[in-house]
């Protein structure tokens, strides 16, 4: 029988040969991060220090080349062929935070861009297992809305720049879901029981292309959360950095205010890249931030056709251009999967530890998961 040893933790797990590396792991409540359960989020990574094992069915997103060479695998997409050592990434700023099923009311839609809006919802209650289609939302109060915690439950808890999956039916009665990252803060959610999503529109987005229409003031929707390991670290000294594309700028907005509020000391930066300039948003809640905290900056980068007053190009290369020591720092990333592999992989090319870049990469779901998803719901 195969042997799981994890000598920082002081662990010897016993294991089946072919089993699932995650699921030995969590089996013995293991501190490691883990959400989609596909290869394809990079929250279950660890370092296979001794060993071998079948590594298989992931994206290269979730695990560069760069980093498989360092001996990081993904638990999730690894099966146990012989005895293993590993090492745990992050476990001094391991946070689990209980993974809930929530009723959810929306307050309001807001277009913050052409095209783009912020979401914002209400906790109604918590979902018992098996009451997707119980009528209604059981511990909700008369109007449909909620004291501003789900009873059962207790508060929504996550940190931010943490994600949910979101449900909604559609004009034929089907659930339709997809990944979103919280663009509010964890103490909004916690004392007001409201959640806020940064989501574009696209015509053919089965999800988004219901804003407006199917998804609009007072629309029920079902949450299950929080997903993700790409949340701030509080107990990091040293300078952050965040670095967002497009609606991605809802999570690292959440990620730098949690840190300044938090009482960081040590630079905080955000870039907010953006296609052209009609997409740009954020831009007073930026400068708010800035003017409450001597140690934020924060640049808007336009890639294409960028205005006087405005930097132009790439988000990634206007980091690149500024930080040249990245010694001490951590950087967070959200947004889209081509902007978050190649920032990530040019930072570890510049030394930057892998433990040291924070960021859950969304991926179109598969079509497997899709016609399950319109079967019944692929996640909830």
């Amino acid at each position: 029988m195969p042997t799981v040893s994890i000598p920082a933790l002081g662990l010897q797990l016993q294991a089946e040969p072919d089993e699932n590396l995650l699921k030995v792991l969590r089996r013995h409540r293991v501190p490691i991060g883990w959400s989609c359960k596909r290869g394809e989020c990079g929250s279950c990574k660890c370092v296979l220090e001794r060993g071998e094992v079948d590594l298989r069915g992931y994206q290269p997103g979730a695990l560069p080349a760069s980093q498989r060479e360092q001996g990081i695998i993904l638990a999730c997409s690894s099966r146990i062929v012989g005895d293993v050592q590993l090492g745990l990434v992050d476990t001094d700023d391991y946070i689990e935070h209980p993974l809930r099923s929530l009723a959810c009311r929306v307050l309001w839609l807001r277009e913050l861009a052409p095209e783009v809006f912020a979401l914002r919802l209400r906790i109604v209650a918590d979902l018992a297992e098996g009451a997707e289609d119980a009528g209604g939302a059981a511990g909700g109060t008369a109007d449909g809305t909620a004291d501003g915690a789900a009873s059962a439950g207790g508060p929504f808890m996550f940190s931010a720049g943490q994600y949910a999956h979101l449900r909604v039916r559609d004009a034929r009665g089907e659930w339709i879901g997809r990944d979103f990252s919280m663009a509010g803060t964890p103490v909004e959610a916690e004392y007001d029981g409201e959640l806020e999503f940064h989501i574009r529109r696209t015509p053919t987005g089965s999800f988004s292309g219901l804003l407006g229409g199917a998804i609009a003031a007072g629309t029920e929707l079902r949450l299950e959360g929080p997903m993700g390991k790409a949340y701030f670290r509080p107990r990091h000294e040293g300078p952050l950095y965040a670095v967002a594309a497009g609606t991605g700028l809802g999570p690292m907005l959440s990620v730098v205010q949690t840190a300044l509020d938090n009482g960081k000391t040590d630079p905080v930066v955000l870039y907010a890249g953006f296609r052209n300039v009609s997409e740009v948003y954020g831009v007073d809640r930026m400068e708010q931030l800035a003017r409450r905290h001597a140690n934020f900056r924060a640049h808007v980068v336009v890639e294409f056709d960028a205005p006087g007053g405005l930097r132009g190009g790439r988000v990634g290369d206007a980091l690149f251009a500024d930080v040249k020591d990245l010694r001490d720092a951590k950087v967070y990333l959200a947004g889209s999967p081509a902007m978050v592999e190649a920032v990530s992989a040019e930072l570890l090319t510049r030394g930057l530890a892998s433990r040291d870049v924070h960021a859950d990469a969304f991926y179109a779901p598969a079509p497997e998961a899709l016609s399950a998803e319109q079967a019944g719901g692929a996640r909830g």
